[in-house]
């Protein structure tokens, strides 16, 4: 059914622009400047570090950072070392600094005189630094060496997540990952996921945009865990775009669905608002007037003309075949729900009741759905799932609800029912 994959209609990878989910690195920067362990100058350090600490208490930088040059000069000793990084640290805090700040922290770690306690969040800025400043490999370390050294705040295997985000948008292809570069992302999403684990298990709300992060990054790397990412990115941040990225990998990775089947998945594209191009909306007026839904056809056109997706010429023969076709369709409803009535089975009520849906009638698309499904001979998946659509769009949350809770024959069908509970349950949220 589909002729574009979901990469190739707006979903990209944007080379070099991983977005940062976690506080910035200047947020928690002063919590880095620990209480000192103790220590034990060199006596020629000493002297010199009384007047480097004094000048930085007076805030006079230019003087503090003479006297820390001229400390580094005699500093022999690992104390010695370690409180140098202290004094830079200071003044790099105080003159906002950040790269004389990731200098004091990486002097600071490099004497091993780092208190336990602080080596983990050393670790951590650090690895926000180098991050931030694209060093992808060096991130990974400090932030890697944080986790190891116990410390605890899933931004830390969050930041690793976007550092492997970033070595896959160096493995690129045709705008899409490369095998490699799909690797990478996979990598980066179980770091995601510890991450989000953490933060929940702390009590704390996770925040939406890491599922959405995960998810849209699952689908550029095929994840296994794919269903998972977009069902948390739908429940915590249903917008039109992660509804159109879900829909659309969807439809990508099933592509034996029914064109009956492709037009209900269609039908909530547009409810979430996420037709989003002219291609969608032709696949959308298409698939809707090759089953004779002049209605339905014409309006989507109308729509994404109004919401610019469309130009108003195209799509023109479309439209004049769906216009030309209505006042006769219409005309034939009447003796449609007599013929519906009738009928041994369900098949005439199901395709009048289509007609109305189409038409915006949802009261008689309700009532000849369900007399498409008392009488049988019927797909029953079918005309619940499109009974709970015209419920939706009747007003009746309720009743879609219950509607599509009884497509549960497992396979497509069913998977397209749960979408639309999915969007009903976020909507209610």
């Amino acid at each position: 059914m589909r002729l574009m994959p979901a990469l190739a209609l707006g979903f990209t990878v944007s080379l070099g622009s991983a977005a940062m989910l976690a506080a910035p690195a200047t947020a928690a920067k002063k919590e880095a400047a620990a209480a000192a362990p103790q220590l034990k100058p060199s006596p020629a350090f000493a002297k010199v570090y009384a007047e480097a600490d004094k000048a930085i208490k007076a805030n006079d930088m230019a003087a503090a950072q003479a006297k820390i040059a001229e400390a580094e000069g005699v500093a022999t000793t690992p104390d010695d070392k370690y409180l140098v990084g202290a004094l830079k640290l200071n003044v790099g805090l105080a003159t906002k600094d950040q790269k004389l700040q990731r200098a004091a922290l990486e002097a600071m770690l490099a004497s091993g005189k780092t208190a336990p306690a602080d080596t983990g969040k050393f670790n951590f800025f650090v690895g926000q630094f180098a991050l931030q400043n694209k060093e992808i490999d060096s991130a990974i370390k400090y932030l890697n060496d944080a986790v190891t050294a116990g410390y605890t705040d899933p931004g830390a295997q969050v930041y690793i997540a976007e550092a492997y985000f970033a070595k896959a948008y160096d493995n690129v292809a045709g705008n899409q990952l490369n095998p490699t570069g799909k690797q990478l992302a996979n990598q980066g999403l179980g770091y995601l996921k510890q991450g989000i684990e953490k933060q929940a298990a702390s009590g704390q709300p996770v925040d939406a945009s890491w599922y959405s992060r995960g998810f849209r990054m699952s689908a550029l790397a095929s994840s296994p865990d794919a269903a998972y990412w977009s069902a948390q990115a739908l429940k915590s941040d249903p917008n039109p775009e992660n509804w159109r990225i879900a829909l659309r990998t969807y439809q990508d990775g099933h592509k034996a669905m029914t064109r009956d089947e492709n037009l209900d998945l269609l039908r909530l594209m547009a409810q979430t608002g996420a037709l989003k191009d002219a291609y969608s909306y032709q696949e959308y007026a298409d698939s809707t007037l090759k089953v004779g839904l002049f209605g339905e056809a014409k309006g989507i056109i109308d729509k994404g003309r109004a919401a610019g997706h469309l130009q108003p010429t195209q799509l023109a023969d479309v439209y004049s075949i769906a216009s030309n076709g209505i006042a006769a369709d219409k005309a034939s409803l009447s003796a449609s729900e007599a013929s519906a009535a009738k009928a041994p089975t369900g098949k005439i009520a199901a395709s009048t009741a289509s007609a109305y849906l189409g038409y915006g009638d949802y009261a008689k698309a309700a009532t000849l759905y369900r007399l498409a499904l008392q009488k049988g001979g019927v797909d029953a998946n079918e005309i619940n799932t499109r009974l709970g659509i015209t419920l939706v769009k009747a007003g009746d949350m309720a009743g879609a609800k219950a509607a599509f809770a009884t497509v549960t024959t497992p396979g497509s069908r069913k998977d397209i029912a749960d979408f639309w509970s999915m969007w009903l349950a976020a909507k209610g949220a």
